[in-house]
């Protein structure tokens, strides 16, 4: 089988804009949207060549519905680029950028943390692709159809495994809400596969759970979470299946209450709990957590420590004022629960969100219930989910640790 990392028809189709917008792609940015194309003119989602008055501008890959129109591979004046040899182009392009990304995950001592997201879209040069590895599991997942069927699965395991050879299965993740959830591409899922992070280990149903089965985004984080520990009770809202409850437990925690509305999370959690072999006493709640928050300041619970990790307000930018209010009120209603001189740790996944939002937003936070606070970390994405420079809006994570005064 030759080798093909990304499917695409011959002849190679163009697509003309009808702006200039060489400047905003040579800065680094990789995204053009629909309003830079004539309206109604275009062809199907695949590989396409992009052009600039009648001259090639770059290739890359069109989406035919979605505002998000066009995600650029490589510019025409990039070494790699074969104006009349694309698929030569793209075989170039996948070594060069698969080289890149596994040189920054060879930094991971497999022995204390074998979980880590090997490909992350974008910020790897690898539109619509996500890549993540959980021991000897690798999930492969794709943020729109044309992506799945562009990137060749196959040709893209095989290289998984030649590169981590402790890899036996593949799998393809799709949406939850879907009929077929996946597929085995080399080997099977297990029903449950366990791997390590910071040395502290999980398990997860991969095929059922969110996103690709755990949210390695927050490693960073919940390290941090560990060293401020020790000895306090810890309040850990919309824990999911217990990422930051695990590492508080582990940091020596007193008491540790985890809270999510959903009941298969809970019992991971206590599953992570139990594999670990934890003695931290551990409260799990299965029940709506903004409910949960109202019903402990009316009985004015406290807390050394609360961790608030929502799931995110604002998947557009119409929702960011909406958004905005809703995590003022929910990190306020968190601020009123902690201990003086205690731990608060705010979270945000909202891409529509900026960091400088986000620390306005704890700031008035902290304003609304008068209290003063100092911050003592702040995070955000891990090493392995890195971001073009140029695409600010790719840097959706916000983390903070305060304590208040």
């Amino acid at each position: 089988m030759s080798f093909e990392p990304v499917t695409f028809e011959e002849p190679v189709l163009a697509v003309e804009l009808k702006r200039d917008v060489t400047k905003h792609l040579k800065r680094g940015h990789r995204w053009i949207f629909a309003n830079c194309f004539e309206e109604g003119r275009g062809s199907k989602s695949g590989v396409r060549l992009l052009n600039y008055k009648g001259e090639p501008l770059a290739l890359g890959i069109w989406q035919a519905d979605t505002q998000l129109r066009f995600r650029v591979l490589v510019l025409a004046e990039e070494p790699i680029f074969r104006r009349n040899n694309v698929k030569r182009t793209l075989e170039l392009y996948f070594e060069t950028q698969w080289r890149k990304s596994v040189e920054i995950r060879k930094t991971f001592d497999l022995t204390v943390t074998n979980s880590f997201r090997l490909i992350n879209g974008e910020g790897d040069g690898f539109p619509g692709l996500i890549v993540d590895i959980y021991n000897d599991t690798a999930v492969i997942k794709h943020d729109h159809a044309i992506m799945e069927k562009t990137w060749n699965a196959k040709v893209i395991s095989a290289k998984i495994q030649s590169t981590f050879p402790q890899i036996k299965c593949v799998y393809l993740k799709r949406r939850n809400d879907e009929q077929e959830k996946g597929a085995n591409i080399v080997g099977t899922l297990a029903p449950e596969v366990e791997f390590l992070e910071n040395g502290v280990r999980f398990v997860s149903n991969i095929r059922d759970a969110a996103k690709t089965g755990f949210f390695l985004d927050q490693r960073d984080n919940r390290k941090m979470i560990q060293s401020f520990s020790a000895g306090k009770t810890v309040l850990n809202l919309f824990s999911y299946t217990g990422g930051f409850s695990i590492f508080a437990a582990k940091g020596g925690a007193k008491e540790v209450t985890s809270v999510d509305i959903a009941k298969v999370a809970i019992q991971a959690v206590d599953r992570n709990f139990a594999i670990n072999e934890l003695k931290t006493i551990h409260n799990d709640i299965a029940t709506d957590a903004f409910e949960y928050l109202e019903q402990q300041n009316v009985e004015k619970k406290k807390y050394d420590m609360v961790i608030t990790d929502p799931p995110s307000f604002a998947p557009n930018e119409k929702s960011v004022e909406q958004a905005k209010a809703a995590y003022t009120k929910v990190f306020s209603n968190s601020i009123k629960l902690v201990n003086p001189e205690g731990y608060f740790a705010a979270s945000s996944c909202s891409s529509h969100i900026s960091s400088r939002e986000f620390m306005d937003i704890c700031q008035e936070a902290f304003s609304r219930v008068r209290k003063k606070a100092t911050l003592i970390y702040m995070g955000g994405q891990p090493v392995d989910h890195p971001y073009p420079l140029a695409m600010e809006e790719l840097r959706y994570l916000k983390f903070a640790l305060f304590r208040l005064d």
